[in-house]
């Protein structure tokens, strides 16, 4: 690889596997506008590390913080091999895409023209429209985390039906549901307001959640740090239970998995589970489900039934 190659791919590791401080931020600025060479390899770097970021996914044991880094050397031949033919490769598209979509159980992390990335939960679509004046974000259906690349001078703006969400530097998600929008903040600060109530403006800091409703008179805001990254965990491929009711862990899974699980009691729908599970595993979440509630499962090619 050459020496721009090995300083992109630096660079990358070392924003994923534990951030970027104000002066490493503030020189990773300056590499990366010096030339445009840098903001190919950098490009190029991101596409690698998405494609190690998700043959590794369902590899939990090592530490969160750790797992990027880690990818990134034991992958490190794949990663010269890749690099060795990128310069053949088009990679325009992912600064040109408009229209960003994942099919059920896809995920897709996608660096944008900015240098923010947009990390895509299954069953999304989202439109990007990026001008001299902002940038915005239409999130029109499902839902995508969102780590945002300072620049003042054009506000990161999100849509979600009647709900807005403005960043500068920041990480949060937003997830839409036919009822509204839910806005996790896991860094810095980020501002919300529904459509046409822009006097009711509010901020949420990292740790917080808003759920905005098109005709509600207020904006509920609450502090939930570890609920936050309990709902964040779909980017490391897994599904966390505390305290969660049958019937919204079964939700949860459905989002994902390529085989439905049915409730056939409803009875059971409000029973409260703890665990931590793989995304693609539903058969053993249900056999879980089978030993703590002791209840019957049947598993089929296509259906899992819980109960009779």
């Amino acid at each position: 690889m050459s020496k721009i190659d090995n300083e992109a791919f630096e660079w990358v590791a070392r924003r994923h596997a534990r951030g970027l401080g104000c002066a490493e931020s503030a020189a990773f600025d300056a590499w990366y506008a010096a030339d445009t060479r840098h903001q190919g390899a950098y490009v190029r770097a991101m596409a690698i590390y998405n494609a190690i970021n998700l043959a590794t996914v369902p590899q939990a044991a090592a530490p969160q913080a750790d797992r990027p880094r880690r990818g990134f050397v034991k992958y490190a031949a794949m990663a010269a091999c890749l690099a060795a033919t990128a310069g053949a490769m088009n990679f325009s598209g992912l600064f040109e895409d408009k229209v960003l979509v994942t099919a059920k159980g896809e995920f897709r992390k996608v660096p944008l023209q900015d240098k923010s990335i947009a990390t895509i939960n299954g069953g999304s679509r989202i439109e990007v429209e990026f001008t001299s004046r902002e940038r915005k974000i239409d999130l029109q259906k499902g839902e995508a985390w969102f780590e945002v690349a300072k620049d003042k001078s054009k506000p990161f703006i999100v849509s979600a039906g009647d709900a807005r969400i403005r960043a500068v530097g920041t990480a949060f998600s937003v997830r839409r549901f036919a009822q509204g929008a839910e806005v996790l903040v896991t860094e810095g600060t980020v501002e919300v307001w529904s459509k046409g109530r822009t006097s009711q403006r509010r901020q949420l800091t990292a740790g917080e959640r808003a759920f905005l409703e098109p005709e509600a008179s207020a904006i509920s805001i609450t502090r939930q740090p570890s609920e936050v990254n309990r709902k964040l965990a779909w980017r490391e491929g897994q599904l966390i239970l505390k305290n969660q009711t049958l019937s919204d862990a079964v939700a949860d899974f459905n989002r994902y998995s390529p085989k439905t699980i049915v409730i056939a009691d409803a009875a059971l729908g409000s029973k409260r589970l703890f665990g931590q599970y793989k995304l693609d595993a539903p058969e053993l979440f249900a056999k879980d489900v089978s030993t703590v509630l002791a209840v019957p499962v049947t598993i089929t090619a296509d259906t899992i039934f819980i109960g009779r």
